[in-house]
């Protein structure tokens, strides 16, 4: 892509790689994501590669799914801490990942038309907004 100076990198990261959370290697993981998408798109933005990531938080996977299922999970607590009161649908992801590869996904009002905004190192997060007001989230164990 360098030598061709031109192409487009979407990194799945995570929102737990956004927090510090239980799961400490699985966070520290997807943390590295987020870092190397920045590194990456920092690095390679002048040969024209556009390097950014998707960080989903809960998707209502068949795993997610299965885990709601053996009472692992509450769907309900994980839905309420979302400001949006519901898990992601798997069929919102694809959608952020287009819009992260693409350098259309937003038109600057002030520019002519035709003029498009590039975003490189872009870390999407697509989880419905974790609500960060105290009070809103559970207590946690």
């Amino acid at each position: 892509m360098v030598q061709r100076r031109h192409g487009a990198i979407v990194n799945v990261a995570s929102v737990a790689g956004m927090t510090s959370g239980p799961i400490h290697a699985y966070t520290a993981a997807k943390a590295g994501v987020i870092q190397i998408t920045q590194t990456l798109a920092a690095e390679w933005g002048r040969a024209g590669v556009r390097v950014n990531a998707v960080s989903p938080g809960f998707t209502r996977t068949v795993a997610l799914e299965a885990e709601i299922a053996s009472g692992a999970l509450d769907k309900d607590r994980l839905a309420r801490n979302t400001a949006m009161n519901r898990l992601v649908e798997p069929i919102e992801l694809p959608r952020d990942c287009v819009a992260a590869r693409t350098d259309e996904q937003r038109r600057d009002r002030n520019q002519p038309p035709g003029r498009r905004r590039i975003y490189r190192g872009l870390n999407m997060d697509a989880y419905g907004g974790l609500r960060e007001t105290p009070g809103t989230q559970d207590e946690r164990p």
